[in-house]
């Protein structure tokens, strides 16, 4: 399942804001009336592929997507007893998509140094071309991880997770002019970086 989230999407236009869809307004209506299996099975079916993009933009590695988004959806369904239903459904699971990385990423930097030395052991052995999309996905990271952890997410939640500004904001426990802020600033900062990079 993990190489549909590498799918291209195109950002959502700027000051667009997302109106309710029925199919959104389905999975509240369950769970507001208790019925929370059903709410889960649609918010697998209808954002389990969304989610999963979120996530792989966030920890950029594949093969552990599956599990946080089945981990981000089983958290959401412990939380469905205290969902009051504020803001958009999809930005709180992204929100919940946020920590749930943000963790893993916290867990995942204590072994760093052994990841690294398995990759460049691994890394001898395989073809130029492949060598080369690493070093570009390398450079690209580089270039994210010099932005402010705060300006990234917003980033990654605007632009890849399409998500409007007020859903960023919801997501990142922010009010909507704050998101703007920070989309704004991530990405003055990354086009600072990508110019100086000759990118």
């Amino acid at each position: 399942m993990g190489a549909e989230y590498a799918a291209r999407t195109e950002p959502m236009p700027a000051g667009e804001v997302r109106v309710a869809s029925d199919a959104e307004q389905e999975i509240v209506d369950a769970i507001l009336a208790g019925d929370h299996r059903r709410a889960l099975v649609l918010c697998a079916e209808r954002h389990a592929t969304s989610l999963g993009r979120l996530c792989l933009a966030l920890i950029g590695s594949r093969s552990e997507i599956d599990d946080l988004v089945q981990e981000t959806l089983l958290d959401a369904h412990a939380s469905f007893g205290t969902y009051r239903g504020d803001g958009s459904l999809r930005g709180w699971l992204y929100a919940i998509a946020r920590r749930k990385c943000a963790r893993h990423l916290e867990k995942r930097s204590r072994h760093t140094q052994r990841i690294k030395q398995l990759d460049e052991d691994a890394g001898a052995a395989l073809p130029v071309e492949v060598l080369i999309q690493r070093e570009q996905a390398e450079s690209a990271r580089a270039a994210l991880s010099d932005i402010r952890p705060s300006e990234r997410e917003a980033l990654v939640l605007r632009f890849l997770g399409e998500l409007s500004f007020a859903e960023v904001g919801q997501a990142c426990g922010i009010d909507e002019a704050a998101a703007r802020q920070r989309v704004s600033r991530g990405l003055r900062r990354l086009r600072e970086i990508l110019a100086r990079s000759g990118s």
